[in-house]
């Protein structure tokens, strides 16, 4: 209970008026802020642009990484599908990666997994492998793919297991793929640098309309 003189209704009102005064001195200088900014109009709308790519709603049933039943990109992906199932089923060791935009698809496995040991000479096991890859080469009815398989020459680790001539066998790979049925047009073999005993299948997606072959660094390397 206060004591008889105790000013309650004005320490009251005190304290409204200190929080009060702090308001009016922060909306002042909110006012000085923006009287001295300057708004410029192709900020302003690269803001809005990026609020809405952020927050938009996409339509029913259509998004950025699916690309439309019947599009050049939903080709393309259902091509590179085709062919990256047929190394994940045939090889233990294989990366895949995929590249819609440069419409490429890279195969990485070791020599091992393709040729005899040390020897030219493509493995029993992955024949049924390279007939399917051949099919796929020479199916050109929506999405073509030209194949060039590069063998990595580097220095073998002193102590292990040879590799075997990796020309020769980028040779074997190709020859065996066009007595497979792959036209000729859409093989291309050779080397690159890299780890010994690894190699690459870059497959190079094109449609109809698509700028004709020109290899691996704008040459081609003949099997």
């Amino acid at each position: 209970m206060a004591s008889p003189g105790t000013p309650v209704a004005a320490s009251g009102n005190a304290t409204i008026l200190v929080y009060l005064s702090l308001f009016l001195l922060l909306l002042v200088f909110f006012i000085v802020l923006v009287s001295h900014s300057t708004l410029r109009d192709s900020r302003v709308r690269a803001a809005l642009t990026s609020v809405n790519q952020s927050f938009a709603q996409p339509r029913p049933g259509a998004t950025e990484s699916a690309p439309g039943a019947g599009s050049a990109a939903a080709l393309v992906l259902a091509g590179f599908k085709r062919v990256g199932d047929l190394f994940e089923t045939e090889l233990a060791l294989v990366k895949i990666e995929k590249s819609l935009p440069g419409k490429l698809l890279v195969v990485s496995t070791e020599t091992n997994e393709l040729f005899e040991e040390s020897a030219a000479l493509v493995r029993r096991e992955r024949i049924g492998l390279l007939d399917r890859v051949a099919r796929a080469l020479g199916d050109r009815a929506s999405v073509r793919f030209e194949l060039d398989f590069l063998i990595a020459v580097g220095s073998e680790p002193a102590g292990q297991e040879r590799f075997g001539d990796p020309v020769a066998q980028a040779a074997a790979l190709g020859r065996a793929l066009i007595a497979d049925g792959a036209p000729p047009d859409a093989v291309s073999v050779g080397i690159e640098p890299g780890p010994a005993g690894t190699a690459r299948f870059l497959f190079n997606a094109r449609l109809p309309g698509d700028a004709g072959r020109t290899g691996v660094g704008g040459g081609r390397a003949s099997p």
